[in-house]
């Protein structure tokens, strides 16, 4: 189910409505390929019956901002929906295909005496002295910790396990499991921090050729993004960029290091064509790698956030797995959300994996929808009541709530 809205922009979080488990499931054929695959090789989209938008002064198409259609869902905040997939037979699978468990974990909240949230603070959940997961309480003071989700559990014994929060070991705290129909938040009082009033935002972007349309619309929509962004926030923003292709294409990644003039980012991004691929997977391990590795994230800043846009699934390789795994821990460490954005393409399959990418690093989960008629087809999330927005809004929104 969906709503569409016309508001400019939202400056609200979702509070979407659960509901039940969506009847319509893809198989996963050979290799992890759904019948969706094909979608990737289809003609493109038109947009209002005609072309993206026409053509610029060199005749190449030209594309209007504010176009494109997108919904967000949040899995953390909806955790029972979630649940729920988990004990679906068809999203099982899933998880044994990518190996990610996500069953386990522990939702920390801090705040001052004042019940402030207090963001910058280290947590860490242990398990015989040695450290299982660790992040980074952001705006909103919350941080996830996750529990075995490489493994193959169901439940974890919590008397296993320690959690520590700015160093110190705190006795009682309360595990969220694949058997609750919502997320138990334990509170903690510390003290507060002065992060930097400023927010460091990447975008990830897949450039091989069937990204073609994503990237030309993500031209036009940046522009307006950081214009929304800057009459909505008072955070000093930086933006950098990654794009990647796959291996044997021109280039697998390539980047523009964060930067506080903007109009830098800007150019660059007009610098960039959607071109090879060739099969359907990608590079994203590569993505992930680059964007925690060469990217320099100001870790003193209230938030962290990478957008990572694309249309296929990393590689299904034991070795690219594993190198996926060690990047999101990265993220997760570094206190940088993923805000997956899945274009035409993406299977069910893939989905799984982009919501286990963004739970695993406290993001959230966008996905672009047909109701704009551009792109190829997009496949229904699987998922409760969400609003269709536009993606430029969304994306505006969300940075502006990042960064209060």
């Amino acid at each position: 189910m969906k709503k569409i809205i016309g508001s400019y922009l939202v400056l609200i979080c979702i509070a979407a409505a659960l509901c039940g488990c969506s009847s319509e499931m893809f198989d996963i054929g050979p290799g992890g390929m759904s019948d969706k695959e094909a979608a990737i090789s289809g003609e493109g989209g038109v947009l209002d019956g005609g072309g993206p938008g026409g053509e610029d002064v060199n005749g190449k198409p030209s594309f209007p901002s504010g176009v494109v259609t997108a919904g967000e869902w949040n899995d953390i905040a909806n955790w029972g929906y979630w649940a729920n997939l988990l004990n679906n037979q068809e999203w099982a699978q899933y998880a044994e295909y990518w190996k990610y468990y996500p069953h386990n974990f522990v939702y920390v909240k801090l705040s001052d005496e004042s019940g402030n949230p207090v963001c910058g603070v280290k947590v860490a959940l242990e398990k015989e002295g040695q450290k299982v997961w660790s992040a980074i309480s952001d705006n909103a003071g919350t941080a996830l910790l996750w529990a075995a989700l490489y493994e193959s559990k169901y439940g974890v014994d919590a008397s296993d396990y320690s959690l520590k929060v700015d160093g110190n070991a705190v006795e009682a705290f309360e595990f969220t499991t694949a058997g609750k129909q919502e997320a138990v938040v334990n509170n903690y009082v510390v003290k507060n921090t002065s992060p930097a009033n400023a927010i460091d935002v990447a975008f990830i972007v897949d450039a091989t050729g069937s990204m073609g349309d994503e990237i030309g619309f993500l031209k036009a929509d940046l522009k307006d993004i950081i214009d929304l962004v800057g009459t909505q926030c008072t955070a000093k923003v930086r933006t950098a960029t990654v794009f990647y292709r796959d291996e044997d294409d021109k280039y697998v990644t390539k980047h523009s290091n964060f930067t506080d003039q903007l109009t830098e980012t800007i150019a660059y991004i007009g610098e960039q064509e959607a071109e090879g691929g060739g099969d359907w997977p990608e590079a994203v391990h590569k993505a992930l790698e680059e964007g925690v590795q060469s990217l320099q994230w100001n870790l003193k800043a209230k938030s962290r956030v990478a957008f990572l846009i694309l249309d296929a699934p990393p590689h299904h390789e034991d070795e690219i797995i594993a190198a996926c795994q060690k990047s999101i821990e990265a993220y997760a460490m570094a206190g940088i959300k993923i805000i997956p954005v899945a274009a035409s393409g993406i299977d069910k399959a893939c989905e799984y994996l982009l919501r286990n990418f963004a739970m695993a690093t406290n993001g959230t989960y966008v996905f672009i929808t047909n109701d704009s008629r551009v792109g190829n087809e997009h496949i229904e999330a699987t998922v409760g009541e969400y609003e269709v927005e536009k993606l430029r809004d969304l994306i505006a929104r969300l940075i502006i709530a990042y960064a209060k």
